[in-house]
């Protein structure tokens, strides 16, 4: 460009503002300021804006850094100049500038800001109409790496806040929103406290209203609150708090809390502590806002997912962190205010409830929707959420069918799978509310009205049977627990019908078994089953009636819980039937133990109606004998078997004394007939069907038991079975009634048709027995007649188990491991004409010769036809091998003495051998030997180098422990170095910091305020508009006093004719001329009194000051010529004093005006500055580093004018 295209500005001029040197460039631009003052004065407005013009197109947008440089510097400067005028040329002042933020040169980004900065001091208000342009650039000037552009940005940054606070009304936060939602985003640290200053700035000015627009950088701020630096979290910490203390007194739209809570729910899931807990807070303290519950209610699944994972911190992995105890305080602060939202989210449903119900047309705030979505959040946090979240969601739960029950009915097919799962839970808590829950889906919508509950109830009692039979450790672990919650929580009555039904029908008999075993023992044992028990105990109505048969067949399973049941419905006759049916029960360990816990439960407060009906041992026989019985099936060493004798021990027996039979049966009469007339639901239980019931269950249980026992058989094999089983029965039914016992064959257990030449052995066939066997009366006791029926009952201990009584038709044998047997009626016949001596012989006969029998072979006897073919056939076998053997035995008999048939030439060859060999042995002897030596060597080396290992670890250890107490030793010697190092620079910068600081700058500051010059912030001076208070003026003097005072002292100077006395308000000037009554006159620079002009002792101090002022100048010219102070001090004209302009002012408030005798003081104040900076400068180097004289040049106090 030429020179004429940069006109007004000249080619010289150009020239130097794009100078390299920074001083020319500033030169060029105060010219410019100055052409522009002139070019305003004349308002030749067009010349500015062509200047303007030419500086941001052709200096500020060159691609020169120099020409940038230098048209920011000098857009600068015309703005300066411009003043008030400024405003009418912004568009070429400030957008040119804000260009250079993003230049690639630093030092052109720099002088940008400072551009910046004096354009918007100048323009001020008009500087907002750019405000968002500059919020971006100073966003990412924060932020640079150069640390010059990084201040020059924080004054922009400071003059720009000063601007909006100043004219809040005319800023628009509206059009600046949309840009802070933009830039909140930002992850540098430092544009982040930037944004956070200016919205805490914002919020701090009520007139900027920043609440309505937090829902649109709430979510940002929550990003800036997960930062890492510590200062920005708590800024932002600091800046929620003051949204939130706002809002609770604000009125803020219903919508914006729906907004809000949005973005809180979805912060309070956050990974970070700070984050998550303000979130939670926040949702807290709105719903303490009874204005925020319609708003939050259809928010409530979101609460939830929120609020609920945080219960699983007190079991979560952060409680294996180390707290301090600022965390730990947090931490229950964060479970606190969890806990809290939890209660008041359940008081807000169970208001909603209430309202609902109440106000049948009102508007809901839960729509189906909202609880639907609850739903999906209680079962994914019941399903993968830890132990302490899953019992707060099964609450919920229980919570929602409480208060929401029609709602919720909906969802049942969706919670139920899931909260089945849960009875697995290892919480006993969890397991009960889930139980509680269910409690509540099987009372709730009952379709049927004769019923107590709806069919969820049927199915829930199936599918936990269902649970139980695949999980067989839930049912050992929980099982009983389970079933015991249920009957708290329903009728016990309902509970075990169903359970009954359900388990009628049970395939796996094994399960029914175990089943019922625990709900025997429920029954009798717990205490929530106290009234069933006295249900089932007197069967008073036709429903207890069939309860117990219901019960009955399904306790069929097992047949102890079966005798049981009977004891406890005092069914007393058909439990002895019972017990008399365990002949054909297979007797395990289990059955044993079973019977044996039903003894301790007949010693039971629970059965003692039982114990006391023994004391009536006329009507209870049956009672007894079911005891006996009982007491017979126990092992003979056992607790439980001694428990019960001595209870059957303790059964009186004086009614056989005292009672004649005669007597006993027509009371016997008495009490049928009395049962008789009496309507008793007990006649209504078919007991005989009820018994061929219960052999049907047993024997499925025997077929079940076979089949896991062995592979499934074929169907022939099965059917032969069939055959043979049908031929027993067949066989046993046939079988004649003999007086004798029916023996049972010593294999397969099976009766023997006995033949009828047995029954003719007498004495003199069983002598050769005899002689060689002795019969043992005394085993046998006395066959012993009693009962209601005439049945002989015969005792007898058998080495065998070899005879049985055939009783009924179904009995094949008898299983019992004692001798117990009860004769038929059809036998007492036959006992009534034998004596019963002749029929112990003849028992006694056929024994003894079985015993015989069975002493000659490997074998018992007796035997059935086809054990006895079978027997043969092996026997056959075991021949034929045996021979076979002996064969083979010849055979090689006879092949050694072949072999042994050695000649006579070989003797001195094997003779050789032997000998060879027996050398080869003692040599190999000799080896071992030394082996066994070198192996003990080897072990005694091996101890002493094992000793010498564990010498050398105990060495390493040693060393090792030394080693770290001198690495300790290093790192107390490391950081007490430090420490040594941190007080050194901490000393070596208070050193230096002190070492710049100056007694008398720092004691004695001047300056000035408006028209009045200040020492130490007094004013010296009045004015007719501004009444100073004359102690203010005492004060000031003093100080005056004191300063020149201590300057004289330092250039060692004593002032002529006069002295100063500093005594801070009350400080005067003794005349050394002058004396009254032998003192010097005292000159005070102090007063009080209303009119000065007759104080003349005040105005002579001033003039004296003065004076003494002039005295410090002239010493001070003595030995610098060079100084000169700003106001002249005639030494003609005392009091005088010059300024610039050749006014002179007097110090006497005698002469002239309040307003000058203001500034004579002010200038003698600036005189006195001018004298305090030549000493500083005089003083030494480790006193000050100021050693500048000052000149005309120096900075004063601006008079003024």
């Amino acid at each position: 460009m030429s020179d004429r295209d940069y006109l007004p500005l000249s080619a010289t001029l150009v020239k130097t503002l794009t100078d390299k040197l920074y001083e020319k460039r500033k030169a060029a631009a105060l010219e410019i300021e100055k052409m522009v003052r002139e070019l305003i004065a004349v308002q030749n407005y067009e010349q500015i804006e062509r200047i303007c013009k030419i500086l941001s197109e052709h200096f500020v947008l060159s691609q020169n850094g120099n020409f940038r440089r230098g048209g920011l510097i000098g857009i600068a400067a015309l703005a300066i100049a411009c003043g008030r005028e400024a405003q009418r040329f912004k568009s070429y002042l400030v957008p040119p500038v804000l260009q250079c933020f993003l230049d690639n040169d630093p030092k052109v980004r720099y002088y940008a800001c400072e551009s910046l900065y004096n354009i918007a001091k100048v323009l001020r208000t008009i500087t907002l109409s750019y405000f968002n342009e500059i919020f971006d650039c100073l966003s990412k000037l924060v932020c640079d790496l150069e640390p010059t552009v990084k201040s020059g940005a924080e004054l922009c940054d400071r003059l720009l806040k000063d601007i909006v606070i100043e004219t809040c009304t005319q800023f628009e936060v509206i059009a600046f929103i949309p840009l802070l939602r933009e830039r909140i985003y930002v992850r540098n640290a430092f544009t982040r406290q930037f944004i956070v200053s200016w919205v805490s700035l914002l919020t701090s000015v009520p007139e900027f209203d920043m609440v309505q627009y937090l829902p649109e950088i709430m979510d940002g701020l929550f990003h800036i609150l997960g930062d890492p630096n510590p200062e920005i979290r708590k800024s932002c910490e600091i800046l929620f708090s003051e949204f939130l203390t706002i809002l609770k007194t604000s009125q803020v739209q219903p919508d914006m809390f729906e907004d809000m809570t949005r973005i809180l729910i979805q912060n309070s899931q956050s990974s970070d502590d700070l984050i998550q807990y303000t979130a939670l807070h926040w949702l807290r303290e709105f719903l303490n806002m009874p204005k925020c519950h319609q708003v939050l209610l259809p928010h409530s699944a979101g609460l939830l997912s929120a609020v609920l994972p945080c219960f699983s911190y007190e079991d979560d992995n952060r409680q294996n962190i180390l707290f301090t105890f600022v965390d730990f305080v947090f931490f229950l602060f964060f479970i606190f205010t969890a806990k809290e939202i939890n209660s008041i989210l359940r008081q807000l449903i169970k208001n909603e409830s209430t309202k609902k119900s109440n106000e049948s047309n009102a508007i809901h705030n839960l729509p189906d929707m909202t609880i639907t979505k609850m739903v999906e959040v209680l079962k994914t946090q019941i399903q993968s959420g830890a132990s302490p979240s899953r019992i707060i969601a099964l609450g919920w739960v229980h919570h929602l069918f409480e208060c929401l029950q029609d709602q919720m009915a909906s969802h049942i097919d969706v919670l139920f799978p899931t909260l089945f799962r849960v009875l697995s839970d290892p919480s006993d808590e969890a397991v009960l509310l889930v139980l509680q829950v269910f409690a509540l889906i099987s009372t709730s919508n009952r379709t049927n009205t004769d019923r107590n509950y709806n069919d969820y109830f049927t199915k829930f009692i199936i599918v936990l049977m269902d649970l139980f039979r695949t999980d067989r450790s839930l049912l050992e672990a929980r099982g009983s627990f389970i079933i015991r919650q249920l009957c708290m929580l329903l009728s016990p009555e309902d509970i075990y019908k169903t359970l009954s039904e359900t388990l009628a029908n049970e395939p796996d008999t094994n399960f029914a078994s175990i089943m019922v075993k625990i709900l025997s023992s429920i029954l009798l044992t717990s205490t929530e089953l106290h009234d069933l028990r006295i249900k089932l105990k007197n069967l008073q109505t036709i429903e207890s009636a069939d309860l117990f048969v219901c019960l009955y067949k399904t306790w069929c399973h097992n047949p102890v819980a079966l005798v049981a049941l009977c004891f406890l419905s005092q069914n007393y006759d058909h439990a002895c039937t019972l017990v008399q049916l365990f002949a054909e029960i297979e007797v395990t360990v289990d059955f044993l133990i079973e019977i044996d816990k039903l003894v301790q439960l007949l010693e039971s407060p629970i059965f003692t109606y039982l114990r006391l009906a023994l004391l009536d041992v006329e009507n209870n026989q049956t009672l007894i004998r079911a005891l006996c019985g009982l007491l017979m099936l126990l092992p003979g060493k056992t607790d439980a078997f001694h428990v019960l004798r001595r209870r059957l021990e303790c059964v009186p027996n004086f009614i056989d004394k005292f009672t004649s039979i005669d007597k006993r049966l027509a009371n016997l009469s008495i009490n049928s007939k009395e049962k008789e007339t009496i309507n008793d639901p007990r006649k209504n239980i078919n007991f005989d069907e009820l018994q061929q019931y219960y052999l049907s269950i047993q024997n499925r249980h025997i077929d079940l038991k076979k089949q896991r026992y062995r592979y499934a058989p074929t169907s022939d094999v099965r059917r032969n079975r069939q055959t043979s089983t049908r031929y027993l029965d067949k066989m046993t039914m046939s079988a004649p009634k003999s007086p004798l016992p029916q023996f049972v064959c010593q294999v397969c257990g099976n009766f023997l048709q006995q033949d009828s030449s047995l029954e003719t052995i007498d004495d003199q066939m069983t002598k050769p027995i005899a002689s060689s066997t002795t019969i043992c009366d005394e085993s046998y006791n006395e066959l012993q007649q009693g009962g209601s029926d005439g049945t002989i009952v015969i005792r007898k201990t058998l080495g065998r188990k070899r005879f049985g009584w055939s009783i009924t038709t179904s009995q094949s044998s008898l299983d019992s491991a004692n001798g117990f047997a009860l004769v038929p009626h059809d036998v007492n016949k036959d006992l009534e004409q034998k004596s019963m001596r002749e029929y112990r012989n003849d028992i006694n006969i056929h024994e003894k010769l079985y015993d015989f029998l069975s002493e000659q072979y490997t074998f018992d006897h007796p035997l059935c036809q086809e054990c006895t073919d079978t027997l043969l056939d092996k026997l056959d076998v075991d021949l034929q091998m045996a021979t076979h053997e002996l064969t083979s035995y010849k055979k090689l008999l006879e092949q050694l003495n072949s072999s042994t048939n050695v000649q006579p030439e070989n003797y001195e060859k094997l003779k050789q051998e032997l000998i060879e060999l027996d050398e080869e042995e003692k040599r190999i002897k000799d080896e071992l030997l030394k082996l066994e030596q070198e192996n003990q060597r080897l072990q005694n080396e091996s101890e002493q180098l094992k000793k010498d290992e564990q010498s050398l670890e105990e060495e390493e250890i040693r060393y090792l422990r030394d080693y770290n107490e001198q690495k300790r030793l290093l790192f107390e010697a490391e950081d007490e170095q430090k420490s040594i190092d941190n007080q050194t620079k901490h000393a070596r910068a208070q050193y230096e910091k002190l070492s710049k600081t100056n007694a008398f700058n720092a004691a004695f500051h001047i300056w000035h305020q408006e028209h009045f010059g200040t020492i130490n912030g007094f004013r010296l001076g009045r004015l007719p508009s501004i009444n100073v208070e004359w102690s203010e003026i005492n004060a000031g003097l003093g100080q005056a006093a004191l300063l020149l005072n201590s300057l004289a002292k330092r250039i060692d100077l004593q002032f002529i004719k006069y002295k100063i006395i500093p005594l801070g308000s009350h400080s005067y000037i003794e005349d050394l001329n002058e004396r009254k009554n032998g003192k010097f006159v005292q000159l005070p620079l102090y007063t009080g009194r209303r009119h000065l002009t007759w104080d003349n002792q005040f105005n002579k101090a001033l003039i004296a000051f003065l004076d003494c002022v002039n005295q410090f100048k002239l010493a001070i010219e003595s030995k610098n010529q060079r100084f000169c102070l700003p106001y002249k001090m005639n030494e003609k004209k005392k009091g005088v004093i010059t300024d610039s302009n050749g006014y002179q002012f007097h110090v006497s408030y005698q002469v002239g005006s309040q307003e000058e005798w203001t500034k004579a003081l002010k200038y003698m104040l600036t005189n006195l500055k001018w004298g305090l900076t030549w000493i500083t400068s005089q003083l030494p180097d480790d006193m000050t580093t100021s050693n500048a004289i000052p000149t005309t040049s120096s900075p004063t106090v601006t008079s003024p004018r």
